[in-house]
């Protein structure tokens, strides 16, 4: 019973619930591949399986996807980068399950909380309920079994027990806290002159002799755009649902199979009242103990208030045992056989494990009505439709590539599979512009690799698109007419560049003050400025020109840029710090700040340290 408490409260319990899909995230990479079913080596000593590697294949692309959003495709990388990616989380994963294993994390406890989480995973419940079929249903089809899927989801959490304990040391004094806020908030006294880099090029004149003197001596600026058309055609789903037949009798089965289900998946709420046989000097006494509380109970004592006198199990014992909801995968056998002919509020008999006794009462039950044949029925449709229609578009998808592997052509391929092939415009990369928006459509396209007339499947969502390039513009030199205002924009960029330059080193050549403020006032894109208490990360002044002034020292002038092109001359007067009374107003802050930056270092180490470290034997794997 020590494993049952400690997994009903706690953060644990969320690790396993946020990993729980992660196995199912097969995003794919068209680069990974075997054909080989044992094992691929070991790290650390453990086995890498197939399994392995597919789970560092899912966490290296979701990395990636975190990093670069959804839409990013892990197979546009080239192969060295992937293989390498991917390696990298093995090594990482199967360390951290070699740590987690010599601490003794693979225990029972790991087991019943990784129960606990595969449990309460939305991906397993039927109307906010754990469904076992579906539970089953969905490990098998990604090939797992009931038992192998809990392995792999018990080693997961170990493993991220064992990374958590490392990377939750936080070890930041009270003197380094104050001294990182007093460095953050320190200010700055500066005076500045700007010269405003738009100003300056709006006010720039060319005449028709320069620009076409510029077009002429910079021809390969302005050659069009390599323009590509291409034949394709889809598979999408929706096209398929009107082919889906259901079978007689499914429904109805469905539905008998869904009553049948629901009368046993009524919630049961139990509370307990424990005694901890090795509290005790021998199994009689304990039961003794439990035998003085169960004829409390028969003389009319309330079950709460001997729960919170009497239970020695210290997670539940103040809120009157509370357990709640009985679940058969996470609680003893014992239970369930004491509670099955319970009514509510009811009492069971005295139940005995290994290490303990109890008393179990039935607090709450919480039967729901099940939902109406037409509402079943509506929703075993919808489901059907959407996985055989499915089905039905990767067995076309199945077959075209087959052909494109044979070196059929599109057309070929859409005769074979009864789709109509459609042809593009002609895009250019910037003016790309098809209907289906997805990156790997156009990456591949434009692709210095992709072949005339030489088909190529994308999967998509939905859909599955096979794009064929057809034709191929080169660029050519556009005429001085068609090209006229991009002449004039880079022509006039050219000069603001250079004559920003030369006004910056002739204000700063300057030294009197007064000759300095002539030439400050003689343009009116030329500003100068004193700004007193400016903070590292004020709005005043572009972030990459504040970054340059506070990793200088007071009594200097430095001349930078900024993003825009902006230039600025700065004088540093000085910097200011914070009194006692003012950082520790905002000490607080920086508390969590301090303890995420060193959460953050250490994460850096342990992964720098889990490389160092790691024992690598693999073999048979095919990247």
């Amino acid at each position: 019973m020590e494993s049952l408490r400690n997994f009903l409260t706690g953060p644990r319990l969320i690790i396993i619930v946020l990993v729980c899909a992660l196995p199912f995230v097969f995003l794919g990479t068209g680069s990974l591949a075997s054909g080989f079913g044992g094992s691929f080596g070991s790290i650390n000593g453990e086995e890498v399986t197939e399994t392995d590697l597919q789970l560092a294949s899912n966490t290296a692309v979701q990395r990636f996807k975190n990093a670069y959003g959804e839409e990013f495709d892990f197979d546009m990388l080239n192969e060295e980068l992937k293989s390498e990616s991917i390696k990298q989380e093995l090594i990482v994963q199967k360390v951290l399950q070699s740590g987690a294993r010599s601490l003794g994390l693979f225990n029972e406890n790991t087991i019943t909380e990784a129960k606990k989480g595969i449990v309460q995973s939305p991906q397993f419940q039927v109307e906010g309920m754990f469904n076992e079929n579906v539970y089953e249903a969905q490990v098998n089809s990604s090939g797992y079994t009931k038992e192998s899927y809990i392995d792999l989801m018990t080693g997961i959490l170990a493993s991220e027990l064992y990374r958590s304990s490392l990377s939750g040391i936080n070890f930041a004094t009270q003197n380094e806290v104050y001294e990182l806020a007093s460095l953050l908030e320190m200010t700055s006294d500066i005076n500045f002159i700007k010269i405003d880099y738009d100003g300056l090029k709006n006010e720039l004149v060319n005449t028709t002799e320069e620009l076409v003197e510029f077009y002429e001596n910079n021809q390969i600026l302005f050659f069009s755009e390599e323009q590509r058309r291409f034949r394709y055609l889809v598979l999408d789903q929706a096209e398929y649902e009107n082919n889906v037949e259901i079978p007689d009798g499914y429904l109805e089965n469905y539905y008998a199979e869904y009553l049948s289900n629901f009368d046993t998946s009524a919630q049961t709420r139990i509370s307990h009242i424990m005694i901890d046989k090795n509290n005790y000097e021998s199994n009689n006494q304990a039961y003794e103990a439990i035998k003085m509380v169960e004829d409390l109970l028969i003389n009319g004592s309330s079950f709460i208030d001997l729960a919170s006198e009497y239970s020695e199990d210290i997670v539940t014992k103040d809120n009157g045992g509370d357990l709640d909801y009985f679940e058969r995968d996470i609680f003893p056998e014992e239970f369930e056989k004491g509670i099955e002919a319970l009514a509510l509020n009811d009492y069971s008999k005295i139940i005995e494990l290994e290490d303990t006794f109890h008393i179990l009462k039935v607090t709450e039950i919480n039967k729901q009505q099940p939902l109406s044949e037409d509402q079943i029925k509506d929703e075993v449709i919808n489901e059907l439709i959407e996985t055989e229609s499915l089905a039905l578009m990767n067995d076309d998808f199945s077959l075209l590539e087959d052909l494109i592997f044979d070196n059929s052509s599109i057309e070929e391929i859409a005769f074979n599979i009864s789709k109509e092939v459609s042809e593009s415009d002609f895009f250019t990369k910037s003016n790309y512009d098809f209907y289906i928006v997805n990156n790997e459509i156009k990456n591949y396209i434009f692709s210095t690799d992709s072949q005339i007339n030489q088909p190529y499947a994308i999967e998509l969502d939905d859909k599955v698109i096979v794009v064929s390039v057809s034709s191929v513009a080169d660029p050519k030199l556009q005429s001085f007419e068609e090209v006229a205002e991009d002449v004039a924009d880079l022509l006039s960029e050219s000069k603001a560049i250079e004559k920003l330059a030369l006004m910056n080193n002739e204000l700063q050549s300057i030294k009197n003050d007064e000759d300095k403020k002539l030439f400050i006032d003689t343009y009116n894109y030329v500003t100068q400025d004193t700004f007193v208490n400016v903070k590292r990360y004020s709005s005043l002044l572009p972030q990459e020109v504040l970054s340059e002034i506070f990793n200088n020292v007071p009594d200097t002038t430095i001349s930078t840029n900024a993003n825009n092109k902006d230039s600025f001359i700065i004088t540093i007067n000085n910097f200011n710090r914070l009194n006692e009374d003012e950082i520790n107003s905002v000490i607080d802050e920086y508390n969590a700040f301090s303890e995420e930056r060193l959460s953050s270092k250490m994460s850096e180490i342990i992964n720098e340290d889990v490389f160092q470290s790691a024992r690598v034997n693999l073999n048979n794997l095919i990247f």
